[in-house]
């Protein structure tokens, strides 16, 4: 079980009560990942939620095009107390990023099936979780269409097999 106060600062979280955050505690465990290593892959299926607990995770998506060489693009650096690998708890149930340690990172992961269950026994937890998740992949929408954005104004594509990590991204 991992700390029912760790959880409570993360972003999908907010709104529950201590006792509502308890339970996802009582499913959540702790794994550790080193520099480089990747947390989970895009096209992957996803089954696990992750929630960044310590460090930094490059969160980016593989770029293929007919008119360019193939490469990765960052579309976020997650820091503590942020949500990776939100698709687990979407239908499609297939990663749509890739998760890559940037330093020593420790993750809380709640299986999905798990967090699922949590969500039948107590419809609560799931509304307040589904709507903070909304806000979470709107932001990240916006946050990614900003970079895009961006990046045409400059005229760059910069994606040749090289990631981008501009601080704030």
């Amino acid at each position: 079980m991992v700390s029912v106060d760790a959880l409570r600062c993360c972003e999908l979280f907010v709104g529950l009560s201590r006792k509502e955050t308890i339970q996802i505690a009582a499913v959540a465990r702790e794994e550790r990942y080193e520099t480089g290593e990747v947390i989970f892959a895009e096209r992957e299926v996803a089954s696990r939620l992750y929630i960044l607990a310590e460090g930094r995770v490059q969160v980016h998506v593989q770029l293929r095009s007919s008119m360019e060489r193939d490469g990765e693009m960052t579309v976020e650096e997650v820091e503590t107390g942020r949500v990776i690998g939100w698709s687990s708890l979407v239908r499609q149930r297939r990663f749509t990023a890739s998760a890559r340690a940037l330093e020593p990172v420790t993750v809380m992961v709640i299986e999905a099936n798990d967090m699922e269950a949590l969500f039948d026994r107590d419809p609560h937890i799931g509304f307040v979780v589904m709507k903070q998740l909304a806000e979470v992949i709107a932001s990240r929408l916006r946050h990614t269409r900003l970079e895009c954005e961006r990046r045409a104004k400059a005229g760059t594509t910069q994606v040749l097999g090289n990631s981008l990590s501009e601080p704030g991204f």
